[in-house]
C-alpha cells in the first residue's frame, strides 16, 4: 500500500481553495486533505513549493490520431478543408501504426497542459488504446463511424475496457452519416452502455444541408435518432437556437465547446452562456490539431473565459472558476465518469501541479485566476494519474518524446510530397 501526502501552497479540494495543505492519497484514491500531518506519520511527503494542485483537466473532444497532420492545411473553410485536404491525406497515410504514434504525439502535448483524461474520436481504436496505456493517462477511445457501422460494431464488441481506457461509438456527424446509421449508433451505445460521441450543429453549411435534406434542424434530427436518450457528447453546437436549446436542456445534453477551433474555422460563436443558463452541461474540448492548431487546455480556458465576456458584453460572465469546472467536473459529467473531475475523498487521484515561480505568475492573489488568465503550459511541472506521476519536473515518464517526434517528421515528408 502506497500512502503519499502531497503538499502545496494551494489545493483546489472539493472545488474550494485550501491553503498550506496536504492532499492525502492512498494508492490511487484520495483519502482527504489536512493542514496537520501529526496523525499521518505513515505517509510519504511530497512537497511542491510555491505551487497549486488542481484536478486533472478533461478534454472532451479531440482527434488525437491526427496529431502528425498539424498545420497540413490551414486557413480554409471547413468543408473544403475536409473534402479537399484532410480526407485525401487520411486515405494516403492512415494506418494503425500512424494512429499509435500520432496519438502519442498528441498525448505528450496534452499531458504538458495538465490533461489527465481525453475523449477521443478517430479510427484504429485499438492502436489509440495502446497509446493511452503507454502514456498512462485516462481516455475514452472512440470507434469512428461514417457508413460502415456493422464493421465498427463488430470491432467494438472485442474492445476490452480498463480502469484507464473506456469505449465510445463515434458517428462523425449528421451531414456525413446517414440518419439510419446515426440511429443504429445511438441504439448500440444504449445497448452497450457506452458513450456516444459526435459532432452537432457546427457550421451554417451543416445546418443548410440538414434542412434541405430532412426539412429539420440538426438538433431536431439528432433528437429523432435517439442520441439524446443515451449518455452522449455533442461537439461544437455552435448554431443552436432557443428551440434547440430547449430540446437539449430537457434531455440534459452534454456539449463539448471548442472555442479556438470554432474561431479558426470561422464556424461561428456558440451561445455557451445561454446553454448553461438553460441547464445544458457544457464542457471544454480543444478539437484536433488540424483545426486548432494546439492541444493546450490552459490556452483554451483563457480563450473561453475572455471570449464569452466580450460576446455577452459582461465582464462577470464566464468567471475563472466556472471555466475551471467546465474543464474538470463538468467534463467528467459529460463523459459519464463518476470518479474523476474533482479532488475529493474517494475520487481517483488525477491532478496537476501549477508553479507560480515564473515572472508572469508573480505575485499570487487568486490561484484560480492565475490558472485561467496568466498560466502557460510550461508552468505545469507535474501531472499525476491514479496517484502515479506521468510527468515529473516537466519530464514525461512513460515514453520517449524524441522517438515520437522523429517518426512524425518522417511521416510529414510523405504528406509534403502531395
Amino acid at each position: 500500500m502506497k500512502k503519499t501526502a502531497f503538499y502545496a501552497d494551494y489545493i483546489y479540494y472539493n472545488e474550494e481553495i485550501h491553503t498550506d495543505s496536504y492532499l492525502l492519497v492512498k494508492d490511487d484514491i484520495i483519502e482527504g486533505i489536512t493542514n496537520n500531518l501529526d496523525n499521518f506519520n505513515d505517509y510519504y511527503v511530497k512537497t511542491f513549493e510555491n505551487s497549486a494542485i488542481f484536478p486533472g483537466l478533461i478534454n472532451t473532444h479531440n482527434h488525437l490520431g491526427m496529431g502528425i497532420m498539424r498545420g497540413y492545411a490551414d486557413d480554409l473553410p471547413l468543408m473544403i478543408w475536409l473534402n479537399d485536404y484532410i480526407w485525401p491525406a487520411e486515405r494516403k497515410i492512415l494506418s494503425g501504426e500512424f494512429v499509435y504514434y500520432s496519438t502519442l504525439l498528441s498525448l505528450a502535448e496534452s499531458i504538458r497542459s495538465g490533461v489527465t483524461c481525453i475523449n477521443d474520436m478517430y479510427f484504429f481504436a485499438f492502436d489509440a488504446k495502446r497509446a493511452f496505456e503507454k502514456a498512462g493517462i485516462r481516455g475514452v477511445v472512440g470507434f469512428g463511424v461514417l457508413e460502415n457501422f456493422s464493421k465498427a460494431f463488430k470491432a467494438a464488441d472485442d474492445f476490452e475496457e480498463t480502469d484507464l481506457v473506456r469505449l465510445s461509438i463515434c458517428p462523425h456527424a449528421l451531414y456525413t452519416v446517414p440518419f439510419d446509421v446515426m440511429k443504429a449508433c445511438s441504439q448500440y451505445a444504449q445497448k452497450r452502455n457506452i458513450l456516444l460521441h459526435t459532432h452537432l450543429a457546427e457550421t451554417i453549411d451543416e445546418e443548410k444541408q440538414i434542412l434541405e435534406k430532412y426539412n429539420k434542424r440538426p438538433v431536431e434530427l439528432m433528437y429523432e435518432t435517439g442520441a439524446f436518450d443515451t449518455p452522449s457528447v455533442f461537439a461544437h453546437c455552435v448554431h443552436v437556437n432557443e428551440s434547440d436549446m430547449k430540446i437539449m436542456a430537457n434531455k440534459k445534453a452534454n456539449v463539448s465547446h471548442c472555442i479556438e477551433s470554432n474561431l479558426k474555422l470561422a464556424s461561428g460563436f456558440a451561445p455557451v452562456k445561454k446553454m448553461m443558463d438553460a441547464g445544458i452541461n457544457v464542457s471544454i474540448g480543444t478539437d484536433g490539431v488540424c483545426s486548432n492548431n494546439d492541444l493546450s487546455m490552459i490556452g483554451e480556458l483563457s480563450t473561453v473565459s475572455k471570449f464569452h465576456k466580450a460576446f455577452n458584453t459582461d465582464a462577470t460572465a464566464m468567471p475563472a472558476e466556472t471555466v475551471l469546472k467546465m474543464a474538470s467536473s463538468y467534463g467528467a459529467k459529460a463523459l459519464n465518469l463518476k470518479n474523476i473531475g474533482k479532488l475529493d475523498k474517494g475520487m481517483k487521484a488525477d491532478f496537476f501541479v501549477l508553479s507560480f515561480d515564473a515572472v508572469h505568475m508573480t505575485p499570487v492573489y487568486n490561484p484560480i485566476s492565475h490558472l485561467v488568465y496568466a498560466a502557460k503550459d510550461n508552468d505545469i511541472t507535474d501531472v499525476y494519474v491514479n496517484g502515479s506521476p506521468v510527468m515529473q519536473d516537466r519530464k514525461l515518464l512513460n515514453f520517449n518524446e524524441e522517438e515520437i517526434k522523429i517518426y512524425a517528421r518522417e511521416k510529414a515528408k510523405i504528406l509534403l510530397k502531395g
